[in-house]
């Protein structure tokens, strides 16, 4: 590529792409979903903990105790299978009830932003998310119940019980909508001052308090009456329940090798303009991968296998191995590199990118405005990401459905995820497939450095 060509790209860079992506980047409430999705990573961790305690991969039935490794992960199936409804709780009240906390991050996050109480903000929305999610009842728990029981018996056991199926991963698309919208309900109401204001002597928190009262009772009684407006003209559906059948095309294309496409591609292009890429689109798909993973989450909880390909997991642990662009393989290659520039840099990088860092990487190189190496900054996670759904869907290896951890070392991480030792293979595979298509347009950048370095050692001489 010659310097005028160079020269033409880079313009088209500055004028075109990188104002978008900063405008994005700096969407206030992109940012806030963003940041709600970030602040449910200690749930997704602690529920796919649990799940990997509650799910070895074992099958009684074909699995015989021939070894000593045998005998321990039968002893620890039978074990599972014993406490494991006990041991969930852990799983269900944390991933079970990911949007709810989902909905109050948001919330929190996109009222600082307007420099509102955050407190305030993140209660309200709650509530308003309990309303459309989740409205309690009146029922009876199966466990207090027993074969002998008369109907009086059963109906004297009623209590209040509130229902958690939208509360997990079928929730979120409405914890993001109700934090949103509640808290821009809130705002305007503030800017019109209709709210109940205490003297300057009152202290802070009560202020903050009284405040709420007005934009609570607005919107509670607002999301109440959209419910039960939704419900009298659906025949009986909850709010979540319409968004999850509006979205359900939307959640279809983002588990498919065209979203797979997609969203690596303009991932990358984030990335090549200096932008950080991962963190700008994770704010738009952010919500499907956490659904994706929690939803498979639940289908394993309940004996049933994972459905989701596309998730959260698969991204960090199938498509961008070693960071963003599948930099482990350049990384190895830079190793031996005749450049200087390169081999120093890759031996300073290496163990970041074990733990799928890369950004010493990507600025060292660059690979910012490097149009030498922007095709394989594209192409290796892209390839790894339909190559790995190719296998997924061929059921070669197990869909992922725990969270682990992305600074985890891409093979361990794809083998937790998965629970399926199979997928430790599938990584290394891919990084040898990754490291031909690096090694090109490796060649090829490498001879520029070590020219620019011969002809830099003549002039110093």
């Amino acid at each position: 590529m010659n310097a005028t060509k160079v020269n033409k790209f880079e313009q088209f860079l500055d004028s075109k792409l990188i104002p978008i992506g900063n405008k994005v980047s700096k969407q206030r409430h992109l940012k806030a979903i963003r940041d709600g999705m970030v602040a449910a990573t200690p749930l997704a961790l602690l529920g796919g903990m649990t799940l990997i305690v509650t799910s070895p991969p074992v099958n009684l039935n074909t699995m015989q105790p021939t070894n000593f490794l045998f005998k321990f992960l039968i002893a620890w199936k039978e074990w599972a299978v014993e406490y494991g409804m006990q041991i969930e709780l852990l799983q269900r009240a944390s991933m079970g009830m990911m949007a709810l906390f989902i909905c109050m991050a948001i919330a929190h996050s996109l009222a600082k932003s307007y420099k509102m109480d955050p407190m305030g903000s993140m209660i309200i929305s709650a509530v308003c998310f309990l309303i459309a999610s989740a409205p309690s009842n009146l029922g009876v728990m199966a466990s207090q119940i027993t074969p002998n029981m008369t109907g009086e018996e059963v109906l004297a056991n009623q209590s209040v019980l509130m229902p958690t199926s939208f509360l997990g991963a079928e929730g979120i698309f409405t914890a993001i909508l109700l934090a949103i919208v509640t808290t821009e309900v809130t705002r305007f109401l503030k800017e019109k001052n209709i709210m109940i204001k205490m003297p300057d002597a009152v202290p802070a928190a009560v202020k903050a308090s009284f405040a709420s009262i007005i934009p609570l009772i607005v919107n509670a009684v607002g999301v109440f009456l959209l419910s039960l407006l939704v419900q009298k003209l659906s025949a009986g559906l909850l709010i979540p329940e319409l968004i999850k059948t509006a979205l359900q095309p939307l959640v279809v294309a983002v588990d498919s090798p065209f979203g797979i496409i997609l969203i690596s591609v303009v991932t990358q292009i984030l990335w090549i303009v200096g932008l950080h890429g991962s963190s700008i689109v994770s704010g738009v798909v952010g919500a499907f991968e956490l659904g994706n993973l929690t939803s498979n989450a639940e289908l394993v909880t309940q004996g049933l296998v994972p459905e989701f390909i596309y998730t959260e997991p698969f991204r960090a642990f199938f498509m961008i191995l070693g960071g963003a662009g599948a930099t482990i393989a350049l990384n190895i290659l830079m190793l031996r590199s005749r450049a200087k520039q390169l081999k120093t840099l890759g031996r300073l990088a290496i163990v970041p990118s074990i733990f799928n860092i890369n950004e010493p990487l990507i600025f060292g190189t660059p690979l910012v405005l490097n149009p030498t190496l922007a095709i394989p900054f594209i192409l290796a996670q892209t390839v790894n990401g339909l190559l790995t759904y190719l296998i997924m869907y061929m059921d070669i290896i197990g869909k992922t459905f725990t969270y682990v951890p992305w600074t985890t070392p891409a093979p361990l991480g794809a083998a937790l995820s998965t629970m399926d030792v199979k997928a430790f293979v599938w990584i290394i595979i891919l990084i040898a497939v990754d490291l031909i298509i690096w090694y090109p347009f490796f060649k090829s950048y490498e001879k520029q450095l070590v020219l620019e370095e011969k002809a830099a050692e003549k002039v110093g001489a």
